[in-house]
């Protein structure tokens, strides 16, 4: 294994890297600063100084290391799963001078039989963002077996006000059976190649029930955002949607 660094071309983001996990594909495009530039620019802009962050799919740390430099929240949890990608998260935090980020390697889920189990299996991929729940694919290297945590059980203990969450299409698993009462803001990929339509309509009416509004402003293509009303009971009364820029 060969680690390395590369300087993301619009955020200026030094990143850890090594052969294993990246290929020239995923360098070229944090070199040119393609590499979720877009979902950093809205985290950014969503995040306050007050809140308390917990990141689901934290990568190598691009977006942990950017929303504490823009802006440093109170806390921030980044959980990966893939533990291939531990060390360079500690190491993009470090080459940036960020401090003070709660790095953990599990799979958060809200689903009872998981936790039951204890562990999920995950993909790992040559291509680190492509490692996943359930994805076996062209390229895939290995299926390991990864603690699985509780994610409604987190959010309550370190009084969670932000979920970041990248998964690769366990975002609807994610989000069927967990609490989102203390939350106030959440940020999505969504990956509808993974879930479908009906994927999408399913995670859009969870949070709409439940009390959060749609963020048309700051959402931009695949990274939907959504804001808790501020009286959840008033939710089912009022507009799905918000205009407003948090």
């Amino acid at each position: 294994m060969t680690a390395f660094l590369a300087t993301h071309g619009t955020s200026g983001l030094v990143l850890s890297l090594d052969d294993e996990v990246a290929n020239e594909r995923i360098v070229s495009e944090i070199k040119r600063g393609r590499y979720e530039a877009s979902e950093l620019a809205i985290a950014s802009r969503f995040v306050r100084e007050s809140d308390r962050v917990l990141e689901l799919g934290a990568g190598v740390g691009f977006i942990s290391a950017g929303v504490m430099r823009n802006v440093g929240p109170a806390y921030y949890a980044a959980v990966e799963a893939d533990a291939r990608l531990i060390p360079h998260i500690r190491e993009t935090h470090d080459r940036n001078a960020v401090h003070g980020v709660e790095v953990i390697n599990a799979a958060f889920t809200s689903d009872p039989e998981t936790l039951a189990a204890g562990a999920v299996a995950f993909t790992l991929h040559r291509e680190f963002w492509r490692s996943g729940i359930g994805q076996t694919q062209p390229g895939s290297a290995e299926t390991v077996s990864v603690p699985a945590r509780d994610v409604s059980r987190f959010l309550d203990e370190k009084d969670i006000t932000v979920l970041i969450a990248d998964i690769e299409g366990a975002e609807l698993e994610l989000l069927r059976h967990m609490d989102t009462a203390g939350l106030e803001k959440i940020v999505l990929e969504l990956h509808p190649q993974r879930i479908g339509k009906a994927g999408v309509l399913e995670i859009f009416q969870i949070l709409c029930a439940s009390g959060f509004a749609y963020n048309t402003a700051l959402s931009e293509g695949s990274v939907v955002c959504f804001e808790a009303v501020t009286s959840r009971s008033a939710a089912t009364q009022e507009p799905a949607f918000s205009t407003g820029r948090a």
